[in-house]
């Protein structure tokens, strides 16, 4: 019996296990799914979670998933990066879930200065553009990228060259004198420019805009920090990634000449009017005055074709490489580009390479390597920037037809040397002369830097830095027999060759302390350290007398060929060192109230003993409003509002070495045999006065700024009010002393206030659909506070004409001004018949009494009805005084714009996907000096001009029927006053070597320009995958498609002053010989592995 019992009890109780069992497994159950992004394409390793708990899963290579949940669970929260985490009902055994993107950015990683920072969380004015953004419109520069995308970051191509100087400027720049560029910062180095970095490598851009986010950065960050950061190194399986395009580019815009017949009739004129001997030289050229017409039936030749060519190809080929495993991650990137000029002759070739690897060597203790190489080349002399080169204008006004000599058929056997050789000089094509200036310009770059990371304690971490960078340039120019700078000389080619070796150290120490106490409070505190030093050389060589047989390649593998004169000057740069000490600390109350304090002490080398060092300090408080309790109900459709408060100050010590010291270097103007250095000797190597009173420049910047979203960020934005103070500016004024003509002195202040709006929107975001848009602008009003004592202005000249231009300078810096005004005379139409009397007998026009004469034209003509005249408004006492004058220049021209940014937009449609890039100036005037140059006899015998100024459109004194020139005034004013009124004055007002700056010249240089426009296609996942893809994409874009604007030059975005120039800051907007920019379209390939 009692058996029983007990084979009862163990029965029961393995009934009631087994019950227990049942009922736990009733209440755990499998779900499973896929979790996709919104073009339908797997997410690999999303999490997918119970909501509330950390049991969850993450999704394999198909983004699918299996997990067991408890009975009692309602919701699965699924998340990814980059994507809008998400949860979802569990109605059931299987569900399937789609992330879209995560348009927020409000946890997006920004780089500030020394660190990290999560958007939410800044307290200063920073603005990015992210690598994605980038790749979506191929761009070959760096710079480019940023052009018409962030709000205060205005981007100026100098012209349309392969080479063309990018200039950046960050809210307009306080400087005047000095250099106005921001500091670049390449993955934590300082960098010179940052064209030379490949796009395809660019993980970042962001650009710090007030002091309080610059001010870590002290003496380097006063015009803004522009910080480039580039792919990093990633872990897992290998990838390779491709990304090429092939380019073909023409000439945008053509300029409209006058045709043969017109041009005929323009030198015919201009040769009657010098009487018997300028007829005859017509004649010798055109053939007689009868057979004129016969030039309405010629055909112009297409000098502009000839000189821009056909359509140009270009590429770029980018290859990369990832990959690694949890201790050790690398990537490597290789980019070729290779950019044919417009002008035939003229290319740029680049190639960089970026290496980097990251190795965790303990737990706590990583290493990184970064290795950056780069390798340009440029040919071909370009079209600006000198007396000795090939000009953009001789395609306007080369002559549209060569008269006889086009009629007859020449034997170069029946002519003498010299003969045959005048012949072939006046025949030259404009591509043979581009090819008598030939010139190579070589930059390579090699630059590393190594890291340590320790984590001391976990909230504590030490990073050591260092970085290398080896510099080396060089430049060598060429001018043939048939240039102007072999006819100075002997009249036999000659050379320059100019090397450059630079080397730049830095070393930096950081400590970094993040701790969070009693959940609510958060500080992040960062002490520093910081060593740059640069040094350079530089070899400048000069030779004459090579024969005409010998090629530039063989002359300067042995310059000894030569058979004139040489010299030579080598120059050691004074170390350019800087030495830092700097600080931040930031807290964070409850992820609502921000505070942050930076403080940065530089002592730099280019100051003397007692004025080396500079000391910057910044503030900045933010305040997270839409965390208040009191916006909780608003969060449905108000989901950021945050106000920010910024006060700062930053340093500016960018002028030349040696300001403080008198400087001399070896120099050599007489012959010397190969090797033979016996007449080198010392020279004072500037006329500069040191001073050794110089001291740091200051910027104070105050911000306030509002960052805004709405209805889950499907609107969002910044609002942003400035003013920044540059005071004692380090400007360079002219003296008089002995031996020296300018010096440096902290002098003046300037002031910039804006406003700037940036607006990013989600119009719609669905599996199949998106379209996103963005828009920013930005006001800018700049100021010059003051200048030296008892100086309210400063003259300087642009030199686009040299000494030809009458008054000479042509921009001033005033007071109470903003820099970049044009300075010189007021067009007043030209003078009238109703203006002069005139003898019959002599030919000879006399002023009614109260015209203003004229006396600095020096026309062949003299002033007479017809020739331009101007505006006499003032005189030696401030009152008109009937003569023109330098007492009459007064402003005619404001270069700085009202405001200017940009707006696009990009989408998908099922698996294409697009791109459109606008970008706007308004309220800026262009300084056009090339129609000054082809709207006269400027420098050129029988010049073309430019079609308005044809017959019918300007005063002219040629009788069509008779071939006589028109003196009586009745008759002058039927052909040209009144019904007949012409738009302009005679072209032969001015004399061959003379160039006015006139109000007629500036222009409205206001654009909208269709900057991008990018389609691509990408091959679905599932078929790219059967190829052993992982993604495969074609686009097709088209650049500077469409332009709106008033300008009547090639392009209106163009700034030509002489690049490297102390004063190119204050002559901004000249258009003289400007390289014209290209309409391109681009066929490219993006491939992943």
């Amino acid at each position: 019996m009692q058996k029983h019992k007990s084979r009862a009890k163990g029965f029961a109780l393995f009934l009631g296990m087994m019950l227990m069992a049942s009922g736990l497994l009733a209440q755990q159950r499998n779900i499973s799914g896929t979790v996709k992004d919104v073009s339908g394409e797997p997410i690999i390793g999303a999490s997918v979670l119970v909501k509330g708990t950390n049991s969850g899963v993450i999704t394999n290579i198909d983004g699918e998933y299996n997990l067991s949940v408890p009975g009692s669970a309602t919701t699965l929260t699924v998340r990814y990066v980059g994507k809008t985490p998400k949860d979802v009902a569990i109605t059931g055994n299987v569900i399937h879930v789609v992330l879209e993107d995560d348009q927020k950015v409000l946890d997006e990683v920004v780089v500030i200065g020394y660190g990290t920072a999560r958007r939410r969380d800044l307290t200063g004015s920073v603005t990015s553009i992210q690598g994605k953004t980038i790749a979506q419109i191929p761009v070959t520069g760096t710079a480019q990228a940023m052009a018409g995308r962030m709000a205060g970051v205005q981007v100026t191509s100098t012209d349309g060259s392969p080479d063309a100087e990018i200039l950046v400027r960050v809210r307009g720049g306080g400087s005047i004198t000095g250099d106005n560029s921001p500091l670049y910062i390449v993955d934590g180095f300082p960098a010179s420019n940052i064209n030379d970095i490949s796009p395809s490598d660019i993980q970042s851009i962001d650009v710090l805009k007030d002091a309080s986010s610059t001010a870590i950065y002290g003496s380097q960050g006063a015009n803004g920090v522009v910080i480039v950061t580039t792919k990093q190194a990633q872990g897992g399986k290998t990838k390779v990634s491709y990304n090429g395009f092939v380019q073909t580019k023409r000439l945008s815009k053509r300029l409209e000449v006058l045709d043969p017949f017109e041009y005929a009739l323009l030198n015919y004129e201009y040769g009657a009017l010098g009487g018997e001997d300028g007829i005859k030289s017509y004649e010798k050229t055109f053939g007689v005055f009868e057979d004129i017409d016969l030039y309405k039936y010629m055909r112009a030749h297409d000098w502009q074709q000839d000189m821009f060519g056909s359509d140009v190809v270009s590429q770029q080929q980018n290859i990369s490489l990832t990959g690694g495993t949890d201790k050790t991650k690398f990537s490597l990137s290789s980019t070729f580009n290779k950019d044919g000029g417009l002008m035939t002759g003229n290319d740029y070739t680049r190639f960089t390479t970026n290496f980097k690897l990251d190795h965790e060597l303990y737990k706590n203790l990583k290493a990184t390597f970064n290795l950056r190489l780069g390798d340009t080349k440029v040919n071909g002399s370009g079209s600006s920037g000198g007396l000795y080169k090939i000009r953009t204008t001789q395609a306007v006004t080369s002559p549209a037809v060569k008269g006889l000599s086009e009629m007859i058929v020449v034997d170069p056997a029946l002519m003498t040397e010299d003969e045959y050789e005048q012949w072939q000089r006046s025949n030259m094509s404009l591509t043979e002369q581009a090819q008598q200036y030939w010139k190579r310009r070589n930059d390579r770059t090699f630059n590393f830097i190594g890291g340590l990371d320790w984590k001391i304690i976990k909230s504590l971490v030490y990073r050591i830095e260092g970085g290398y960078e080896y510099g080396f340039g060089e430049v060598k120019n060429y001018w043939g027999e048939n240039t102007t700078n072999a006819s100075y000389v002997d009249g036999k080619p000659l050379v320059d060759w100019t090397k450059t070796n630079s080397n730049k150290l830095r070393l930096a120490n950081t400590l970094t302390y993040m701790q969070t106490f009693a959940g609510d409070h958060s500080i992040n505190v960062l002490a520093g350290q910081e060593l740059i030093s640069n040094t350079a050389n530089n070899t400048y060589i000069y030779a004459t007398g090579y024969s005409p047989d010998l090629t530039p390649e063989k002359i300067f593998a042995n310059l000894a060929l030569g058979g004139a004169s040489k010299d030579i000057r080598s120059t050691v740069s004074i170390p350019n060192n800087l030495l830092s000490f700097f600080g931040r600390a930031v807290y964070n109350y409850k992820e609502r109230y921000l505070l942050s304090a930076t403080f940065r002490a530089d002592g730099s080398s280019r100051f003397a003993p007692g004025n080396q060092w500079g000391y910057f300090p910044s503030v900045a408080a933010a305040w997270r409003i839409v965390e208040e309790p009191f916006m909780k109900n608003t969060k449905d459709w108000i989901s950021n509002l945050k106000l920010r408060y910024s006060y700062g100050e930053a340093g500016n010590n960018k002028i030349g070495g040696g300001q403080f010291q008198k400087m001399y270097s070896i120099q050599s103007t007489k012959t010397y045999g190969l090797g033979d250095i016996q007449n080198n000797y010392w020279a004072t190597s500037n006329t500069q006065l040191p001073n050794k009173d110089l001291r740091w420049e200051t910027s104070v910047t105050q911000n306030i700024g509002l960052d805004f979203g709405f209805f889950d960020e499907k609107l969002s934005g910044t609002f942003e009010l400035y003013q920044n103070t540059n005071k004692d500016l380090l400007l360079e004024i002219p003296i008089v002393a002995p031996g020296y003509r300018t010096t440096f002195r902290n002098i003046g202040q300037t002031t910039n206030k804006g406003i700037e709006l940036s607006l990013n929107s989600v119009f719609a975001q669905r599996k199949n659909f998106s379209l996103y848009g963005n828009f920013n602008i930005g006001f800018n009003k700049s100021n010059v506070d003051k200048l030296a004592d008892g100086i309210t202005l400063q003259e300087y000249a642009s030199g686009w004409a040299g000494t030809d231009l009458k008054g000479y300078y042509d921009y001033q810096v005033k007071v109470g001004e903003p820099v970049g005004l044009i300075y010189g005379w007021v067009n007043d139409g030209y003078y009238k018949t109703t203006d002069f009397t005139f003898d019959p007998a002599s030919n000879k026009y006399t002023l009614i009494q109260g015209v203003p004469s004229i006396g600095m034209l020096g026309g062949r003509i003299g002033t007479r009805p017809g020739t331009a005249k101007f505006k006499d408004l003032s005189g030696p006492n401030g009152e008109p005084d009937g003569v023109v004058n330098d007492f009459d220049r007064t402003v005619i021209g404001r270069t700085a714009p009202k405001f200017l940014g940009g707006f696009g937009l990009n989408g998908t449609v099922y698996d294409f996907d697009f791109t459109m890039l606008f970008n706007f100036v308004y309220g800026n005037q262009v300084y056009n000096a090339n129609k000054i140059a082809s709207a006269q006899q400027y420098r050129t015998s029988n010049p073309n001009m430019l079609a308005f100024m044809r017959q019918n459109n300007r005063y002219t004194y040629l009788n069509n029927e008779t071939g006589e020139i028109v003196y009586d005034l009745e008759t002058l004013a039927q052909m040209n006053e009144g019904a007949n009124a012409k738009e302009y004055w005679s072209p032969f007002s001015f004399g061959n070597a003379v160039a006015v700056p006139m109000s007629w010249a500036i222009e409205d240089g206001s654009f909208l320009r269709f900057q991008n426009l990018t389609v691509g296609y990408t091959v679905p996942k599932m078929l790219s995958n059967r190829i052993g893809m992982d993604q495969l994409r074609v686009y097709a874009t088209v650049n500077n498609l469409w332009i709106l604007t008033r300008y009547t030059g090639y392009d209106p975005e163009v700034s030509t002053a002489v690049r490297g120039s102390s004063t190119s800051g204050l002559t901004p907007g000249v258009d003289y010989s400007s390289y014209p920019k290209s309409l391109s379209w681009t066929f490219g390939l993006n491939l992943t592995f």
